[in-house]
């Protein structure tokens, strides 16, 4: 049979043609092979060709002279090319019938076919095989089923990363906030205060009014040259000279005349610091989230490799790590804040150390996708560059530096807050003509250390600060924030406080958020100061999107139904943990205060609208205008609703769209005839609705009912919408002869009570439906309202309705089923009560009865526990026990026949029951029975008569008198083993006993 092509046959090259495929007549009888005809060219075969067709030639030889060079001829398919094939159409291929195949070969003929078999086999691969990869960092949000956004699932996996998250970046800051607390961390930094600070915080002191001044003799001061001024005659001493009337007359009072003391001090502090403390390490930034690929791979290298601070971020293992930190001044900015606040305690003012946490956030936007590898390292490049572009431009312009200030210059107003720098200060830093925050880019002369200028730069992007420092006055008792890294300010004002807050493109470019500001206090506790640093303290403002939002949660009545909702605020459950309010750390006024005035979050105030420039969010939102497309569904016009003015919208190009407007108190609320059905009213015949409003199918039927409908119309069905003035009262006709009007479902619609006929009443009781039909009196169940639920409405059913003449009657015969039933449960409860003291009573009698047959224990021993001392008694059984290797037959054990005698009876005990016995029984004693020493007691007992089942065991004359209280008879077969294996030499005694033991 000839190889099977699916799809393309060779086509033979003839000489004749120069190398054209022909068509062969057929040698058949009249029959020619089916010819197939040239297949219609596609598209395809156009994209094909116009491709392929100047690659093809190329292809064709470069395969030809690789197989001219070897030796063998090779397959001679493999030199052909794509234009050496014919297109044809795929068939379905049909069962091979073997029978057939002799006919079908004489009709047909085959043209040569080359051999498929390889001539030389294909040389095998050695070595390893190295596979590349390549993974898509970024995972796009659309799928390939076309379902836009994260799914359900993903939005769960990041709201718990984010809690996470803000967990562990709060204990964190507690953990650090403690070290803060360390009194060898506070004699540290307090160790760092040159001379001239600790001035300053003496005078701070004085002026708060915590330290009293003594009175100290005043000495005449002497005149200084007047060598700068010639020209000017100093004002003497005795014209500026008051006398003691000038000074202050109350010891212990706070000098404001130049505002809070505090200012002075924290200005003098943070200037100090910002020169002696050296960032030499990142601080705690917000990365996003990344690919696994990417997160795996950081991960082992953090855990395999050295700790690299620039890739892995800083790490202070212990307080002893962190000590170090504070005795060199270096580490992150985060440390360096951090340290300040461990300063001002030990200086002995209540500091607050604040945490602006940056966590990993919920939403999907893009600032939560961390940034490329190659972006983060391109940027960190960048700013390398920039930083030394910097400094080689101002080493460029090589300007001189300003000669420091020194204490003998005088003091003015301006100068007045400014530090004196002395050419001898250790931690001086010059000063240029340009003042700018960022002093690390400044020029640095050859005065200053050399280290400081080949210090690297960290955290250039991090235009805001994450940890800050509150300090709390002791004059105006406010808290003054002091960022002394970052931005170097003393939030004397409102806006140097709102500067703290992250925002603009820089910031959203570093990630940098504001979500969840904590100030951490020195007794542990830790307090929600967010509110402080936003935008005119409007909540939620800038954290919306970044904080997890309040969530209402609905509270369900017995129903099912929602009965109202409560609001879950997660974070504030959160910071139950931390802040203040028990007995060991209690709300203090400051907390109070605070809470009232800076803390306490406003709400955005509405701008007045001039007239004209109203917009369509203003109409939306106005209390006192409406726009006719914001009407809701339930919501409608009066019919003499007259517009009061016209609101021009401009649309497209210049193209301006005019719509009336009307007051809001023209607006009514409107219901469909079966809403207003179930509150007792029905439309009043004749009225026209006031809107019309497609339907909303609430059940299944409903659905079904408006598709029908539209159908049939084929347009789409609208539910007439009524006013309240358009509906009225539904009251039904008076009842006749004691019957009850019915639905078409065998009820009566009660929602509201006057919808009860006259001459009926409601019977709200559960079990009068019974009571009815077995009195025979005519009655209707009340149907008080729907359920809904699967796509069904249930109807709520609560009694029935009868005629007045039967209703003492049900009543009489509801309270006697009532009794009854009351009756029943009374029953049914004493029977479960009497039942479990029927148990109870039971155990005592069975622990009674264990305690006097099988309990060996005295008086000072409980029922069910184990007795202080070793008694004697059990002792000796235990070793008689250790004797008999636990039950099994010890080695070298000889067993002794005893006497026959049939003295004592056998005994049984009174609680458990007899074992059956087999009728052959061993020769002498049981070696596996216990003699516990009580054979002279059971001896005293009165015998008792044995059992019928006790005779054929009695009947062998080997058989030895039991003893009192033994075990259940075992079985012998183990016995048996044991003694084949250890008399094997008595062959005559052994036979005699295995063939008893077969029989």
């Amino acid at each position: 049979m000839p190889p099977y092509v699916p799809r393309k046959r060779v086509r033979t090259p003839s000489p004749d043609n120069g190398g054209q495929a022909t068509k062969k007549p057929s040698k058949g009888k009249g029959q020619g092979t089916p010819v197939t005809s040239a297949r219609k060219t596609t598209l395809f075969d156009e994209l094909e060709s116009a491709s392929n067709r100047g690659s093809a030639e190329k292809t064709k030889s470069a395969i030809q002279e690789m197989h001219h060079d070897d030796d063998s001829d090779g397959s001679s398919l493999s030199s052909l090319s794509d234009a050496d094939f014919e297109n044809v159409p795929t068939a379905k291929r049909q069962k091979v019938n073997h029978e057939s195949d002799g006919s079908e070969a004489d009709d047909m003929e085959f043209e040569d076919v080359p051999s498929h078999e390889l001539q030389q086999p294909e040389p095998e691969l050695e070595g390893d095989l190295e596979l590349t990869l390549h993974q898509i960092s970024h995972v796009p949000l659309a799928s390939e089923l076309g379902k836009k956004g994260p799914s359900k699932k993903e939005k769960a996996i990041r709201i718990s990363t984010h809690c996470m998250h803000v967990q562990l970046l709060l204990w964190h800051n507690a953990i650090r906030n403690s070290w803060l607390c360390d009194k060898e961390v506070q004699a540290i930094m307090i160790s760092h205060l040159p001379p001239r600070l600790w001035d300053e915080v003496d005078r701070w002191r004085r002026n708060s009014g915590l330290d009293i001044p003594e009175e100290v003799p005043k000495k005449l001061s002497k005149g200084r040259t007047n060598a700068k001024a010639k020209g000017k005659q100093r004002a003497s001493a005795s014209t500026r000279d008051w006398g003691d009337a000038a000074d202050r007359l109350e010891k212990g009072v706070p000098d404001m005349s130049h505002g809070d003391p505090l200012l002075r001090l924290m200005k003098c502090l943070v200037s100090w610091w910002k020169q002696r403390f050296r960032i030499t390490a990142p601080g705690l930034r917000k990365w996003g989230y990344m690919s696994a690929r990417r997160l795996g791979k950081l991960r082992s290298s953090s855990e395999t490799e050295a700790h690299d601070p620039e890739r892995f971020g800083e790490r202070i293992n212990d307080l002893e790590e962190f000590r170090q930190r504070a005795q060199v001044c270096t580490g992150s900015r985060d440390v360096g804040s951090q340290l300040f606040t461990a300063l001002l305690r030990g200086l002995g003012l209540e500091a607050r150390m604040v945490a602006n946490l940056q966590p990993l956030g919920f939403g999907w936007s893009k600032i939560e996708e961390a940034d490329d590898e190659s972006n983060g390292q391109g940027t960190q490049t960048d700013t390398d560059k920039s930083t030394a572009s910097t400094s080689k431009k101002a080493n460029g312009k090589k300007k001189r530096p300003v000669k420091p200030a020194t204490r003998r210059v005088k003091r003015t107003d301006k100068n007045a807050l400014k530090m004196d720098l002395d050419d001898s200060d250790e931690y001086a830093e010059p000063l240029t003509d340009e003042s700018e925050d960022d002093s690390s880019i400044v020029d640095v002369t050859d005065s200053i250390d050399s280290r400081r200028s080949k210090s690297k730069t960290y955290d250039k992007d991090l235009e805001f600060p994450h940890y800050w420092t509150e300090v709390l006055s002791p004059v105006t008792k406010k808290y003054l924030p002091v960022d002394p890294i970052v931005k170097s300010i003393v939030a004397s004002s409102r806006d140097l406080v709102e500067s703290l807050e992250p925002r603009g493109g820089k910031a959203d470019k570093a990630k940098q958020v504001m979500a969840y500001c904590i100030g951490f206090s020195q007794d542990g506790t830790a307090k929600d100061v967010t509110v402080r640093y936003l935008k005119k303290n409007i909540f939620p403002g800038k954290t919306k999107g970044f904080r997890m939002p309040e969530e209402k949660i609905p509270v369900y009545n017995k129903h099912g139904k929602v009965k109202r909702y409560e609001q879950f605020d997660w974070f504030r459950s959160v910071m139950r943990g931390y802040i203040r309010g028990d007995r060991k750390h209690p709300v203090t006024e400051v907390d109070e205060e605070e809470d009232s005035t800076d803390l306490l979050p406003r709400k955005p105030e509405k701008k007045e609208v001039k007239e004209g420039e109203e917009t369509l969010q203003y109409y939306k939102t106005s209390k006192e205008y409406v726009l006719q497309r914001h009407l809701k569904r339930e919501e409608a016009l009066l019919p003499d609703a007259v517009p009061v003015k016209v609101f021009r919208n401009k649309g497209k190009g210049s193209k301006v769209e005019e719509e009336d407007v009307y007051l809001r108190k023209d607006v009514v609320a409107v219901k469909s005839a079966e809403t207003w059905h179930k509150q007792g009213r029905a439309p009043i015949d004749g009225v026209k609705p006031l809107k019309h409003a497609p339907y909303r199918a609430a059940t299944t039927n409903r659905r079904r009912e408006i598709a029908e409908a539209e159908a049939a119309t084929g347009q789409k069905v609208m539910q007439p919408l009524y006013s309240f003035e358009q509906t009225d009262w539904i009251i039904p006709p008076p009842i006749q002869n004691g019957v009850i009007p019915k639905n078409e479902y065998g009820n009566i619609d009660m929602f509201a009570e006057h919808m009860c006929p006259e001459g009926a009443v409601h019977v709200p009781y559960r079990g009068v439906v019974r009571v009815c039909k077995r009195l025979q009196i005519d009655y209707a169940e009340a149907v008080v309202g729907f359920e809904f639920g699967h796509r069904m409405a249930v109807p709520v059913i609560q009694g029935v309705v009868i005629a007045e003449e039967n209703y003492d009657r049900v009543m009489e015969e509801l309270e006697k089923d009532e009794a009854e039933r009351a009756r029943k449960e009374n029953e049914k409860r004493r029977k479960e009560v009497m039942t479990t003291w029927r148990k109870f009573l039971m155990g005592l009698r069975i622990a009674d009865r264990f305690k006097r047959d099988y309990g060996h224990l005295d008086k000072s021993v409980e029922v069910f526990g184990h007795a202080a001392g070793v008694d004697e008694e059990f002792e000796a059984m235990r070793e008689r026990d250790e004797d008999m290797a636990g039950g099994f037959l010890p080695e070298g054990y000889e067993e002794e026949e005893a006497p026959e005698t049939n003295e004592n009876p056998r005994r049984t005990s009174g609680f458990f029951p007899v074992a059956e016995e087999e009728d052959d029984s061993d020769d002498g004693d049981n070696p596996f029975e216990v003699d516990y020493g009580k054979q002279k007691e059971s001896e005293a007992l009165p015998a008792e008569e044995p059992s019928e089942q006790e005779a054929p065991a009695k009947a062998t004359p080997k058989k030895a008198a039991p003893k009192p209280k033994a075990k259940p008879k075992q079985s012998t077969r183990r016995r048996t083993r044991r003694k084949q294996a250890v008399s094997s030499e008595e062959n005559s005694d052994d036979e005699d006993f295995i063939n008893s033991d077969s029989e």
